[in-house]
């Protein structure tokens, strides 16, 4: 029976809605700020034309064992801006899943009309839940077997461990993450440094209230399905009004998304992103004005996702959805104190 496609936003590439009147919090005094310097260097200039890439290589993002239909386990990479979970195309037709119809997904530069299926349990640790809408894309554009979205996340606490290589999915607990020490999965983390920043969500996806880089205030989405941090075509702009020379710094590079269409973006290494009180020294920005920065209407704000390249280079990432909080660990042997 032919069905009619319908609209669907999914994976590391789908965003949706508006988010305009929010606002990052402004004016917020933050004594010594500590400073985590990322452990790769920023890309230097080099000859325009090389890849970046936007939701392969799942070696730089979390992954984690789950069963579809209690068959399994799948490596499914942990994406915090996917509105919904997605299955490999190889592995829908390896268990025989249903075509259910099609819907039109959206990538960080088009759309694309992609088939659908459903499941009726997926489990992932101690979670077991239906998917009544699972997109199906090929696996060589996911660069996993699929994608853990926000039907599964929402309304969870999800501890992405990365010095362990391990993620914790559990409920919203009463008590916040800033603790002197927390447990994780029984194994006592110690004393090591937690910087915890509000958060608010908006359409399914978590912004950080306070945010801030290159003297511009900017809305920050955690996207643990990018392996780049991206910035949009107003945040480029803001910035080059306050840096002098910053427009000659930059340089191109395409953009390939898992929908598989491709876009010309530019890259520079950037001033540190402040979340909250914590600075990010030592990266670097994709700036670009992605599909999905038109459909959440952010073209005219600063907006910036931020990517598996700066989440790796912590020892852990918590996002308590429920309580609307990021806790960040860094690695002690990184920090520094400075006084901003």
């Amino acid at each position: 029976m032919n069905r009619k496609p319908s609209s669907l936003t999914a994976g590391a590439w789908s965003r949706r809605t508006a988010l305009s009147g929010l606002l990052a919090a402004g004016g917020c005094a933050v004594a010594p700020a500590a400073m985590v310097n990322l452990v790769q260097a920023p890309p230097s200039p080099g000859p325009d034309g090389q890849m970046l890439e936007t939701a392969f290589d799942a070696t730089t993002r979390m992954t984690v064992p789950v069963r579809l239909e209690g068959k399994g386990p799948l490596e499914f990479v942990v994406d915090t801006g996917a509105n919904v979970s997605v299955v490999a195309r190889e592995i829908a037709q390896q268990l025989g899943l249903p075509n259910i119809g099609q819907a039109l997904v959206h990538g960080i530069a088009g759309s694309q009309l992609t088939d659908l299926t459903q499941v009726r349990k997926l489990n992932v640790g101690t979670i077991s839940e239906p998917v009544p809408r699972m997109p199906i894309m090929p696996r060589g554009r996911l660069g996993a077997d699929g994608l853990l979205g926000m039907d599964i996340l929402r309304g969870r606490r999800l501890i992405m461990d990365y010095r362990n290589r391990r993620l914790d999915i559990a409920r919203s607990g009463p008590r916040p993450s800033a603790m002197p020490t927390f447990s994780l999965g029984g194994v006592r983390q110690g004393r090591d440094p937690l910087f915890v920043v509000p958060a608010r969500i908006r359409f399914g996806q978590l912004i950080i209230v306070d945010a801030e880089i290159a003297g511009v205030k900017v809305v920050a989405f955690l996207d643990s399905g990018s392996q780049n941090t991206v910035g949009n075509g107003a945040l480029k702009a803001a910035v080059a009004r306050r840096n002098t020379g910053f427009a000659e710094r930059l340089y191109k590079a395409p953009l390939i998304s898992a929908t598989g269409q491709t876009m010309v973006g530019e890259i520079a290494a950037m001033p540190p992103l402040r979340l909250g009180g914590l600075l990010v020294g030592n990266m670097s920005i994709a700036f670009a004005d992605l599909h999905i920065f038109t459909l959440w209407e952010l073209t005219e704000r600063p907006a910036l996702l931020v990517g598996a390249d700066v989440l790796r280079q912590f020892n852990s990432v918590e996002i308590d959805y429920g309580r609307r909080l990021v806790t960040f660990r860094p690695p002690a042997e990184y920090m520094r104190r400075n006084v901003r």
